[in-house]
């Protein structure tokens, strides 16, 4: 059970510091789709511990970018994402330099599953933007 709690924070003139509660809400936190392990040939990718793993090798992804980049084409295989789709989605900011921005990330995850595996699960629709794919075999 999860708690949720309204506090209202005060800060005097002084700088004295003072806080009231609000409301307090017990809460069960379900299991949403977002909380879901992704198994796919090989490949676990798992969102409440924030672990990718390659056969029981993890891999060291950079929780900001990396990660939540792998996570979102991962959670719809096969769907194709444009740049601006990604970054919208993982930056959470306005676009600055979109394209280098996530093929850069792109590349970093590729580089890091290649450490483990020859599995491209990343694809390139070209004029269009990623897709995640499930590869079987090797």
């Amino acid at each position: 059970m999860e708690q949720i709690e309204i506090i209202l924070r005060t800060t005097a003139s002084s700088g004295k510091v003072t806080e009231q509660l609000l409301a307090r809400f017990d809460t069960e936190k379900t299991v949403t789709e977002n909380d879901k392990v992704l198994q796919y040939s090989g490949l676990c990718i798992d969102p409440i511990q924030h672990q990718v793993s390659y056969e029981g090798n993890t891999l060291p992804l950079t929780e900001t970018y990396e990660f939540q980049t792998l996570v979102y084409l991962a959670s719809q295989p096969g769907r194709v994402y444009t740049k601006e789709q990604i970054y919208q989605t993982v930056w959470k900011e306005e676009p600055v330099d979109v394209s280098s921005a996530v093929f850069c990330i792109i590349k970093n995850i590729r580089q890091k599953l290649r450490k483990v595996t020859t599995k491209e699960y990343i694809q390139t629709v070209w004029g269009v933007g990623y897709k995640f794919v499930d590869v079987p075999g090797e």
